[in-house]
């Protein structure tokens, strides 16, 4: 199963997509980045809120929490005998940004500049898969945002209890410095985030 799911993209995968990535995520995924020439050079995290409905009917807006750091402190704290719950934060944002097939992805990039010689991508118009979505990619995509949302649904129950009307989750991601400015004590990386739309809560099984 991990060779079918790290082959680039064929039409066993077209096929079987959805039962390759079902087994594979969030828990068996393959990560490499540990090695040259693509080490890690980025750290992500998740905050998640909440629309509460209030005893007065009126509703409220909680503030982002962080939700990556408390287990991963809870790891450092118990090497011996480690949770696993850490890899559900930190293997979200990762299911949300490589459900897109790497493959495809090199063909559509060529084809959009192919498009628009000398003009780069235009603003302002929403631009079309060429080629579009394969099946697998739609099936990995809507199984990541429903894997966001049960995270972020029982995240907002256990911070804020009962009657959560809308949830939303936020991925944040903190580029380091180059390697060049390791000495530069003033370096700093460059955060950037982007937000999933707010979705109703689901229950989760605990």
């Amino acid at each position: 199963m991990t060779a079918l799911y790290e082959m680039p993209f064929n039409p066993v995968k077209e096929k079987y997509g959805e039962e390759i990535t079902s087994y594979m995520l969030p828990y068996f995924v393959q990560d490499w980045h540990l090695f040259a020439p693509d080490p890690i050079d980025r750290d992500n995290g998740v905050l998640v809120r909440a629309k509460k409905r209030q005893p007065d009917g009126s509703i409220i807006t909680t503030k982002w929490t962080d939700v990556t750091s408390p287990p991963l402190q809870q790891l450092y704290g118990e090497r011996l005998w480690p949770s696993r719950g850490f890899r559900v934060t930190t293997g979200l944002p990762q299911l949300l940004d490589t459900w897109r097939d790497p493959e495809l992805e090199k063909m559509r990039k060529k084809n959009q500049v192919a498009d628009t010689p000398g003009k780069g991508v235009r603003k302002g118009k929403k631009e079309v898969e060429n080629p579009p979505l394969s099946q697998g990619e739609k099936d990995s995509r809507d199984a990541a945002v429903r894997f966001a949302q049960s995270f972020a649904s029982a995240q907002a129950s256990k911070l804020w209890g009962p009657d959560i009307e809308y949830v939303q989750v936020r991925i944040v991601t903190n580029i380091f410095p180059r390697f060049s400015q390791r000495y530069a004590r003033d370096a700093k990386g460059k955060v950037s985030y982007y937000d999933l739309a707010w979705m109703k809560p689901v229950k989760v099984e605990r």
